[in-house]
C-alpha cells in the first residue's frame, strides 16, 4: 500500500495511524500470506468484530437507557439508583443486529471502495474475491481491529472511526428502510463516474461563512470539493455535532446540486439494458445498490418421459409480489431466462411508474 493510498484511507476513516503497517495488514487476505509469508487480517478480524460490537452495544445503551436519578419521575427519597431502557432485551437485540449484520458492514465498506484495495493471493483473485460480502465485512473488523491495536484501545477513537465508517445514527434516526442516504449516494455516483471515491477534509478552522450561518449546527466542519470532466469545480462545506453529520449535509448538498444539473445516472445508466447473459449479475447489483429486496432463486429436478432431466427454475425477488418460473433442460440457462424475465418485469413496472 502506497503512502497516497494510506492517506486517503485514513483521511476517510478519520483516524492516522502511528504504525501504518498495521492498516496495511488489515488488507491483507491470508490467500496472499500463504503465498508471500508475513501476517494477515484474520485476527485483527476477531478484534474488530468484538470491539464493534462493545462500541455499538455501548452507543445504544447511552441512547436508549438512563440511571433513574436521571429521570424526571424519580423519587429522590429512593433508595435505588437503576438502570431504565427505553427498549427491552429482543429489541435493542434486533438493532444491534441489524447495525453489525454481514450486509450492512459489506455495503460500507462498498461505499468506501476500500474492497479495491484488498492485498490478496492467486486464488481470491481469480474468484474476485473482493466482490464476496464476507469477505468484505471482514475487512471492516479488520480496520476497527488495527484501529484498536494503533490507538492502544483509544475509546474515543473507535466511537470516531466506526460513527464513519458505520454511521449508525443515521440508521437509528432514519430507520433502516430509509434509502436517502447522501453519502452513499454521491459515493455511488463518483465511483460510477470517475471510478473513485470524494474526499472528504475535516479543517480545523471554520471558513466566516460557515461560521455565520451555521454556528448553532455543531463546529466540526467538512468540506468537499468535486472537481468535473470539463474542468468544473464546486466546494460545498458545512458543520455538525460530528464528523458523520456533517459529512451528511455536505453530501447531501453535492448530491442536490448534481440532481439540479440532471448529472444523476439513471438505473437504466448505472446497469444498462436488461441482458439475458447478465441478468443474474444485473438483479444482484440492483439488489446491492439498493433499488429491490435480495434475489434468491428454487430448483427442482424431474425427468421426462425419455428420462431427461427437467428443471423447474423459478426467481423470486424479496418484496416482489410476482416470481417467475419454467421448464428447461439445461438448470444453469433455466437460472438466467427467469432472472432475465423477473428483471424486465421490474424495469417495466419502473417505466409505468414514470409515466404515471
Amino acid at each position: 500500500m502506497n503512502n497516497e493510498t494510506a492517506k486517503v484511507f485514513q483521511e476517510q476513516i478519520g483516524y492516522v495511524f502511528k504504525n501504518p503497517d498495521l492498516l496495511e495488514q488489515a488488507f491483507v487476505r491470508r490467500s496472499y500470506s500463504q503465498e508471500h509469508g508475513g501476517e494477515n487480517n484474520e485476527v485483527l478480524e476477531f478484534i474488530g468484530d468484538k470491539v464493534l460490537d462493545f462500541v455499538v452495544v455501548k452507543l445504544l445503551a447511552e441512547r436508549y437507557g438512563s440511571f433513574a436519578s436521571e429521570n424526571d419521575h424519580y423519587d429522590p427519597n429512593s433508595d435505588w439508583d437503576e438502570f431504565v431502557s427505553d427498549l427491552d432485551e429482543g429489541q435493542l437485540t434486533e438493532i444491534k443486529k441489524k447495525l453489525v449484520c454481514r450486509h450492512m458492514l459489506a455495503k460500507r465498506i462498498r461505499m468506501f471502495g476500500f474492497q479495491y484495495a484488498l492485498i490478496m493471493g492467486k486464488s481470491d483473485v481469480d474468484q474476485n474475491a473482493q466482490d464476496n460480502e464476507s469477505v468484505q465485512e471482514d475487512l471492516f473488523e479488520a480496520i476497527i481491529g488495527a484501529v484498536a491495536l494503533d490507538s492502544n484501545w483509544d475509546l474515543a477513537a473507535l466511537e470516531n472511526v466506526v460513527d464513519l465508517m458505520l454511521e449508525p445514527l443515521f440508521y437509528l434516526d432514519e430507520g433502516f428502510d430509509n434509502e436517502i442516504n447522501y453519502v452513499e449516494l454521491l459515493q455511488q455516483w463518483y465511483q460510477k463516474k470517475y471510478h473513485r471515491i470524494p474526499l472528504y477534509e475535516y479543517p480545523k478552522w471554520l471558513s466566516w461563512n460557515i461560521q455565520r450561518s451555521n454556528h448553532r449546527q455543531g463546529n466540526i466542519s467538512c468540506k468537499l470539493n468535486l472537481v468535473f470532466e470539463n474542468g468544473k469545480a464546486e466546494e460545498f462545506e458545512a458543520t455538525g455535532y460530528t464528523k458523520s453529520e456533517a459529512r451528511m449535509v455536505v453530501a447531501e448538498q453535492a448530491y442536490r446540486y448534481l440532481d439540479e444539473c440532471n448529472m444523476l445516472f439513471t438505473v437504466f445508466d448505472e446497469i444498462g439494458e436488461p441482458s439475458m447473459d447478465r441478468a443474474i449479475n444485473q438483479l444482484q447489483e440492483l439488489y446491492q445498490k439498493g433499488y429491490i429486496g435480495e434475489p434468491w432463486y428454487e430448483f427442482s429436478e424431474s425427468y421426462d418421459q425419455d428420462g431427461n432431466p427437467v428443471w423447474r427454475c423459478e426467481c423470486h425477488v424479496d418484496g416482489q409480489k410476482r416470481y417467475h418460473y419454467d421448464y428447461y433442460s439445461s438448470k444453469k440457462n433455466g437460472k438466467k431466462d427467469v432472472a432475465y424475465k423477473m428483471l424486465c418485469d421490474i424495469f417495466q413496472n419502473w417505466e409505468i411508474d414514470d409515466e404515471t
